[in-house]
């Protein structure tokens, strides 16, 4: 008699046959080598050479990374000659740090911010115990339709072309990702990618992380699985130090018993050989910083709603202004 018949036979019945349906409601580890700790500074700088004369306000806003489980941010150093304070975005509880120059509007601007952060492998099937410490979210908000993310008419139609009722959650989850691991594109050529456009992807079939995520964010919600948008950096895995071109996003879904389980589709179609591992797993080559959509920030009387939030946001006298340059870098420690 082998082990695990040995281990079940052990147990009441009850908790023998709930014990074999959670072992065979997620998959076995792909078997992938990856880095599963990752410990380095995170330098995030903006540039203004010119700020328009006779502007009587500026007001920037930079998101923070978010510290959970597999992320920690050990501490950050702020450079600015304009004072700033440290807010919390009441509907995700993003952190973003607000500088105002108040009457005193600088001719040309710098800010630096370097973040200290340790990230983990993250492995949604596998929860390490500190990960799941918001395992009883409020989970009403991921459930709702963003403005680029409808969670009816086409995508809802498709979504439901491809679970029947009765699948569990999982397997509809896993649906979801292989169809659209099978049908989407990652291209980045003509207009209309970029915006996280849920209508966009279904009708093109193509788009980059934001496009292609949005279309399974709002198929999973379609059917009553709370999911969420997750956007931070890549970080080169053959590199110790280097700039970082651009942003990175992927998803994560809630399930009952496991938590916020990540899926990154758009790595999986760059890299087909590892589809079974980002179907549930995240390497340590990342930086999350922010989740949601239509996140707002806030000036005075004023707000501003931001499709997505990873680059900075500025705003002189009232009106967001395009002038400003940034660059991310990050130098590995391990």
């Amino acid at each position: 008699m082998n082990s695990f018949r040995k281990f079940l036979i052990g147990l009441p019945l009850v908790v023998a046959v709930a014990s074999l349906v959670v072992l065979l409601s997620v998959p076995e580890s792909p078997g992938i080598t990856v880095d599963t700790e990752l410990n380095f500074t995170f330098t995030y700088k903006l540039n203004i050479d010119k700020i328009p004369d006779g502007s009587k306000s500026v007001e920037i806003w930079l998101p923070l990374p978010i510290d959970n489980g597999y992320q920690k941010v050990l501490d950050y150093k702020i450079s600015s000659e304009l004072p700033y304070q440290l807010d919390v975005e009441p509907e995700y509880g993003n952190r973003i740090l607000r500088f105002s120059s108040g009457e005193n509007v600088p001719e040309d601007l710098e800010i630096t911010v370097d973040i200290n952060v340790i990230r983990y492998e993250q492995d949604g099937w596998n929860q390490i115990p500190y990960a799941a410490s918001d395992d009883t979210p409020d989970l009403t908000r991921y459930l709702l339709p963003d403005i680029l993310v409808p969670i009816d008419g086409p995508v809802e139609a498709e979504a439901k072309q491809v679970v029947n009722g009765s699948m569990t959650t999982f397997q509809k989850v896993e649906a979801l990702y292989h169809h659209l691991f099978e049908t989407m594109k990652y291209d980045k050529s003509g207009i209309g990618w970029g915006n996280g456009d849920a209508l966009y992807a279904c009708e093109s079939r193509k788009g980059n992380c934001t496009d292609i995520h949005s279309l399974f964010i709002g198929m999973a919600r379609s059917l009553d699985i709370p999911s969420r948008f997750i956007m931070g950096f890549p970080l080169p895995q053959n590199k110790k130090s280097a700039e970082i071109p651009g942003y990175h996003c992927w998803a994560e879904f809630y399930m009952e018993g496991r938590g916020w389980v990540p899926v990154d589709i758009s790595e999986a179609i760059k890299h087909p050989e590892k589809k079974d591992y980002f179907f549930g797993h995240l390497d340590a080559h990342r930086v999350a910083f922010t989740t949601g959509r239509d996140i707002k920030v806030n000036s005075g009387e004023s707000s501003h709603t931001l499709n997505y939030f990873i680059y900075p946001y500025v705003v002189i006298d009232g009106q967001p202004f395009d002038g400003a340059s940034y660059n991310f870098s990050y130098v590995q420690k391990n």
